[in-house]
């Protein structure tokens, strides 16, 4: 049994995003991409972009065909070098430069240096300390710079529970807020938060909080999402709704929007 989240990623790496290649996951990718899209530098030229705990690269990739240039950051070699083969397949390599790091230890930076960082795709959870994780987010990080963040929701995985009638993991969700994520090869530790533990920990940062986000809500279940006019209708309704502080709080994933003070 493979122990940490790295070792499973270095395993998976391969064919880790056909993994993700379906209605549900693209609705998740779409919510995120719009907010992402209005905290990206107005200067093209002199900002500096960190997709930290990156991975294969989706976002670094999406961003510097923009024109921007990204450092992608990841603890895992194979995700990196999965990663490396989509830069040099799209001839970006001059716009994103691949540095392999530790999310909760980005010691190879200067405080400060970034315009903008990411940490999507729930490296938060999946790391050991997401309390220094977003620690180190928020200092490598310029001010008045963007931080985004996603991670599990614990209210979510409650739920879950609660509907297979499993009270103890739905209690032990709420209140250690760490689940295990499971499959054939692996299983490691996933750090879970509400919107308002995630907002305290931003704001214990000196990041000032101003979006919060379910991703997805209403994307379930997935097979009715293969109907075209469907998927667009739903996605019309996340854009519009899972924003929105009374219904943030149930997504599938929960994200954050924080400014550096």
């Amino acid at each position: 049994m493979l122990s940490t989240s790295t070792e499973y990623h270095n395993a998976h790496a391969k064919d880790y995003d056909a993994g993700y290649d379906s209605p549900f996951w693209r609705i998740y990718n779409e919510i995120t991409w719009n907010y992402i899209r209005p905290c990206l530098p107005k200067s093209k030229k002199k900002s500096l972009i960190l997709d930290a705990g990156g991975g294969t690269g989706l976002w670094a990739i999406k961003i510097a065909k923009l024109g921007f240039k990204v450092v992608l950051a990841d603890l895992s070699s194979g995700m990196l070098n999965a990663a490396r083969r989509k830069i040099e397949m799209e001839d970006l390599q001059k716009q994103i430069e691949i540095v392999e790091a530790d999310i909760t230890n980005l010691k190879t930076f200067k405080a400060g240096t970034f315009d903008l960082t990411l940490a999507e795709g729930d490296p938060v959870s999946y790391c050991q300390n997401p309390i220094r994780a977003v620690s180190e987010l928020a200092r490598v990080t310029k001010r008045g710079g963007f931080v985004t963040v996603s991670v599990d929701n614990k209210l979510w995985w409650a739920f879950r529970w609660l509907k297979m009638h499993d009270f103890q993991k739905a209690d032990k969700a709420l209140t250690k807020g760490i689940e295990g994520m499971q499959g054939n090869d692996y299983s490691f530790p996933a750090h879970m938060f509400t919107i308002e533990e995630l907002q305290a920990l931003f704001r214990k940062n000196r990041l000032n909080p101003i979006k919060s986000v379910g991703k997805p809500v209403w994307a379930t279940p997935e097979d009715y999402l293969n109907d075209k006019e469907v998927y667009e209708r739903v996605l019309k309704f996340e854009f519009r709704f899972s924003s929105l502080p009374s219904v943030a709080g149930v997504g599938n994933h929960i994200a954050i929007v924080g400014r550096k003070k």
